[in-house]
């Protein structure tokens, strides 16, 4: 096995060892100073916030700045291929108005602090870091980027099976989630590399799960004991059609892929 795709699962498994902490930080937070609600979204910003100063001195470590665009944000081209998603958002935001409107002010500046938290971490550890990994280790295939792209977003879905943890009984629910993460991952990826810049994909990701995440808050007026089980629940009449367009999703992605030039994102990668 190359030895990028043996550092990429080297770090998915930190990754998720990390993500772990926030499970007794929650319990102790919930149990003796906040609500359940609350508890959850403080512990989750606390865990990404080291994982985004790991991942970031990976990504030095690595030299991957140039690769990720960080150090040429000022020339972020061909913004228009955000477009699909920037709608998909609006609908979202607009669907679920009535949620951010109805939260108390604290719970809203914390689920919006911890979505952005969530597309910075995911965004630099999977497109910033394990994407180019992926890359260096098929430079010498034909297509390179599509091959990279889509490992490294199937990686991103397989994570999500983690969560049969905590909801064992809600097997296609999570199996589709996995679906719907290797899709968008792959056209995060197309995003990233027709963009010139890792931070596209980072506010898209962020305003995504701002706008469709938002039944989370929908929970504060929830029982303890019930939180687990509404996010649990598979909608299954609106599974179909969100399968379609995640379906577009993903070739969108590696529409934008094919546009992109092979060589100059492999140069990049070259810089020290």
């Amino acid at each position: 096995m190359k030895k990028g795709i043996i550092i990429s699962w080297f770090l998915l498994i930190g990754f998720i060892a990390i993500l772990w902490i926030a499970k007794p930080l929650r319990a102790y937070l919930s149990t003796s100073l906040f609500d359940v609600l609350t508890a959850k979204l403080i512990s989750d910003i606390f865990v990404r916030a080291i994982l985004v100063i790991v991942v970031v001195i990976l990504i030095q470590k690595f030299k991957l700045v140039a690769f990720s665009g960080l150090t040429t944000w000022r020339k972020i081209k061909n913004i228009q291929a955000a477009l699909i998603a920037i709608v998909f958002i609006i609908i979202g935001i607009t669907s679920n108005w009535h949620k951010y409107f109805n939260s108390p002010n604290h719970l809203l500046l914390l689920f919006a602090i911890k979505t952005l938290s969530v597309g910075i971490v995911e965004e630099l550890l999977f497109r910033g870091t394990i994407f180019p990994l992926f890359i260096q280790s098929f430079e010498k295939s034909k297509r390179t980027l599509l091959i990279s792209a889509i490992l490294s977003s199937l990686l991103f879905g397989l994570i999500h099976y983690v969560n049969l943890f905590s909801q064992p009984e809600n097997f296609i629910g999570i199996t589709s989630q996995v679906f719907f993460a290797t899709s968008i991952g792959v056209f995060f990826c197309g995003l990233m590399v027709r963009t010139g810049s890792i931070l596209i994909p980072i506010v898209i990701h962020a305003l995504i799960n701002f706008s469709f995440g938002a039944g989370e808050l929908s929970q504060a007026i929830e029982k303890a004991s019930e939180f687990n089980n509404i996010s649990s629940l598979t909608d299954l009449n609106t599974l179909i059609p969100t399968t379609i367009f995640f379906t577009f999703i993903f070739i969108g992605g590696i529409y934008m892929i094919k546009k992109t030039d092979e060589e100059e994102i492999i140069k990049k990668l070259e810089i020290t």
